[in-house]
């Protein structure tokens, strides 16, 4: 396996590990925010096997979903997960008034790990 891919599915592992740590503790919006990197990190694993490599967010979703949802079979509810956990993250990390709840951090940590399963299908 390519070193950027191993590392960057690693690094998937480790923040929905943290996701999980975090959710635990009741630091919902970090939480949250983690389980968008675990997403955002599986999923440039598999760019990076297709040999794309995006520096933003907006391009990485895109880049995503023409090179795995349009050319391949990856389930496109499970890649929709990738965009609404970009969106909560932008939520909880930039909008000071918004309140990350115990059930929605809950719900993309949950998401983050299915995305991730739908991930190792490809690698």
């Amino acid at each position: 396996m390519d070193k950027r891919i191993d590392l960057a599915i690693k690094k998937a592992y480790e923040s929905l590990e943290v996701a999980k740590l975090l959710f635990d503790k009741g630091y919902y919006s970090d939480s949250i925010s983690r389980s968008h990197y675990a997403t955002f990190h599986a999923s440039k694993a598999l760019l990076f096997k297709k040999g794309v490599d995006s520096k933003k967010h907006s391009g990485n979703i895109q880049n995503f979903g023409l090179e795995y949802v349009v050319k391949d079979d990856f389930d496109n509810e499970k890649a929709e997960i990738l965009s609404n956990l970009e969106d909560d993250r932008e939520n909880v990390d930039y909008d000071f008034s918004f309140k990350a709840t115990k059930e929605q951090a809950e719900q993309d940590l949950n998401d983050a790990k299915a995305f991730i399963d739908e991930c190792e299908r490809f690698l």
